[in-house]
């Protein structure tokens, strides 16, 4: 008796079938792990500003008389600003605790701020983040008290807000536009 053997490669395909559906998988696994990669740099550049920002809102509170000062330097583009005559930089008005302040290292209320403003700059700059001051406030508020915002934004995105430029954080408005990696601080 002979007996015919119908089986012959079905085990490769099935083999086959096999490898096939690992494959998906460890691609369907793949795409998660960049997506959880994805929003962990996206965790990290929103603590990072505002950690920026909270310390540009305490640095304006401490010298509130120097606001404009330090939202110019914020704003500016340069990293030296010349203040009554005298060239701040982020490492301008500087004692050690050795010497005592001279005419060269003290500094007025808007020397500081302007210092203070550009340290802050170069701090935020070295963590891949833009920031800046929102010029004449912010937008939609109103009262005695005049509220300063700051904008931090990161990737892409610029710290504008126009109704116009695709890439500004907000509309002239102040709010937020689909897909802007950025956030908005009030701070007085």
């Amino acid at each position: 008796m002979k007996i015919v053997d119908t089986q012959a490669g079905v085990g490769l395909i099935e083999v086959m079938v096999a490898l096939l559906l690992l494959a998906v998988a460890v691609l369907g696994f793949s795409a998660m792990q960049m997506s959880a990669i994805k929003a962990t740099d996206e965790s990290l550049m929103r603590t990072r500003s505002l950690a920026i920002m909270r310390g540009g809102a305490e640095t304006m509170r401490t010298n509130p008389s120097g606001i404009a000062a330090f939202k110019a330097a914020i704003n500016g583009t340069s990293d030296t600003v010349n203040i009554d005559g005298k060239n701040i930089t982020k490492d301008s008005c500087l004692t050690s605790a050795n010497t005592a302040p001279t005419a060269a290292t003290s500094c007025t209320i808007n020397q500081l701020a302007t210092r203070d403003g550009l340290l802050l700059k170069s701090y935020a700059n070295a963590n891949d983040i833009n920031i800046g001051m929102v010029p004449g406030g912010c937008p939609g508020t109103s009262g005695n008290q005049e509220l300063q915002c700051f904008v931090a934004s990161w990737g892409d995105t610029t710290v504008e807000l126009s109704d116009t430029e695709p890439k500004a954080c907000a509309k002239a408005n102040g709010s937020y536009k689909n897909g802007a990696e950025c956030f908005i601080m009030e701070a007085y």
